[in-house]
C-alpha cells in the first residue's frame, strides 16, 4: 500500500512539472509563475492539482479552468519584460534549430525563423554547418526578413532569404 501512495505520489508530481514546463513555453511564464497559475485554476474549479496538470499533458490545447484563470488575472502574462519575453521566444526556436543540426548534418534543411514572435512557424533553409556558424556568437538570432523587432534588436547581417540579429541593450 505504501508503494502504490509513493508511486502514485511521484507520478503526480511528475505530471505537475511535465504541466508548468508546457504552460511556461506555451505562454512565456517562468516555472514559479506557471505553477502558480496552475494552483490557482485548479483551486478556482475545486479541482485536484493533478487532474488539471495532466490535462494540460494530455491535450494541444490549454483547458479551459487554466483560461479561465488566465482571464481572472491576465496581469500574469505581463509580468515579464516584453523585451524578456521576446528573447525566451528567441532562446526556445534557438534551441529547437540546433537540436535540427544535430540530428540533420547533411545538406540544406529546414529551420525555424527564431524570432520573438510565438506563433512563427515559417522556415529558413540553410545547412546544419551554416547554422552552427551564425549561432557561434551566442547572441545572434536567425530570422526573416520583416520578422526582426527594431525597438528591441538589431540588424547585424543581411543574407540571401534571412537576417542575423542582436538584442539591443
Amino acid at each position: 500500500m505504501r508503494a502504490e501512495q509513493l508511486q502514485e505520489a511521484l507520478s503526480s508530481r511528475i505530471s505537475v512539472e511535465q504541466a508548468k514546463g508546457i504552460l511556461g513555453e506555451r505562454l512565456g511564464l517562468d516555472m514559479e509563475g506557471a505553477f502558480a497559475l496552475l494552483r490557482y485554476a485548479a483551486r478556482s474549479e475545486r479541482m485536484k492539482l493533478h487532474d488539471l496538470a495532466q490535462a494540460v499533458v494530455d491535450n494541444e490545447e490549454t483547458p479551459e479552468p487554466v483560461i479561465r484563470a488566465l482571464a481572472k488575472h491576465a496581469s500574469i502574462l505581463t509580468s515579464a519584460p516584453r523585451s524578456d519575453r521576446i528573447v525566451q521566444t528567441e532562446l526556445f526556436f534557438r534551441a529547437i534549430n540546433e537540436e535540427i543540426a544535430r540530428n540533420d548534418g547533411h545538406g540544406t534543411t529546414l529551420f525555424l525563423c527564431e524570432c520573438g514572435n510565438r506563433a512563427c512557424t515559417e522556415g529558413i533553409e540553410l545547412t546544419a554547418e551554416a547554422l552552427h556558424h551564425l549561432h557561434a556568437d551566442g547572441g545572434l538570432f536567425v530570422v526573416l526578413p520583416g520578422h526582426e523587432i527594431p525597438d528591441v534588436e538589431s540588424v547585424v547581417d543581411r543574407h540571401n532569404g534571412y537576417l542575423l540579429v542582436r538584442k539591443n541593450d
